[in-house]
């Protein structure tokens, strides 16, 4: 992910990261994402006296935007958020039958802009691709723009902001240790400031595991786990850690 760049001219290019229901959806194909929905449809009204052209032009219905893509990245917590199912460990466990979940849409630009729709319904998405081409394997989705409820602008289209946030923002440990997720949301790359000791910290494109050690030490494990935004040190998250020895 690129680190933020204000772009004054317009120009909407290139495709760092996309998020719904607040949860980063993993890395798309080269294609990128396409923005494309259904035309308007509209009736003419013709006169007897009037020939030459309709007298009204009526829409009965608006034209819709749906932003579509292929997510390649299929490691199985990815595979949950885009198509449900089951994630066991590194098994993922199809679903039985398609999901429809609505959640806001977020897509960060490699221009430096930020595209935000309040809300989205993602359509049923669908494994598509080969094995042994160019042509991978991934899940086909797509997402939907809906009016919000209450009434006010679908979506906006604005600078990017420096941000980062983590979800959760603490994470408890059984005393035998484990292994634990935090999602972060970040306008670029970011850094892990010092890990307590008796825990480790796995990164892979974003997505963070936490890592406890058996808490042999006789009294409670805890600490903070930092994480910095490059571009702008003082923007960081914070996540709480503890670890009861019993």
């Amino acid at each position: 992910m690129s680190q933020v760049s204000m772009n004054k001219q317009g120009y909407l290019m290139l495709l760092d990261a996309i998020y719904f229901a607040g949860k980063r959806i993993g890395n798309i194909s080269d294609d990128g994402i396409e923005w494309s929905g259904d035309d308007a449809q509209t009736i003419e009204l013709w006169a007897a006296q009037v020939r030459n052209s309709p007298v009204l032009d009526i829409e009965t219905r608006a034209a819709t935007n749906e932003i579509t893509g292929k997510l390649i990245e299929l490691v199985p917590v990815n595979c949950v958020n885009i198509m449900g199912g089951k994630a066991a460990g590194d098994e993922w466990q199809m679903p039985a039958s398609s999901i429809r979940v609505e959640g806001e849409v977020k897509i960060l630009t490699g221009t430096g802009q930020t595209i935000l729709l309040k809300r989205a319904s993602l359509r049923a998405s669908k494994i598509r691709g080969g094995l042994g081409g160019e042509n991978t394997l991934g899940i086909e989705f797509g997402l939907k723009m809906l009016a919000p409820l209450d009434g006010s602008s679908p979506g906006s289209i604005k600078p990017t902001d420096p941000f980062i946030t983590a979800a959760p923002t603490s994470l408890t440990f059984e005393k035998a240790g484990g292994s634990k997720t935090i999602d972060i949301e970040a306008s670029g790359p970011f850094s892990v400031g010092a890990v307590p000791e008796g825990f480790s910290v796995e990164i892979v494109n974003g997505r963070v595991t936490v890592i406890a050690e058996d808490n042999n030490t006789g009294g409670e494990r805890s600490g903070e786990l930092k994480f910095v935004l490059e571009s702008d040190p003082e923007t960081e998250a914070t996540v709480a850690l503890s670890q009861p020895n019993a």
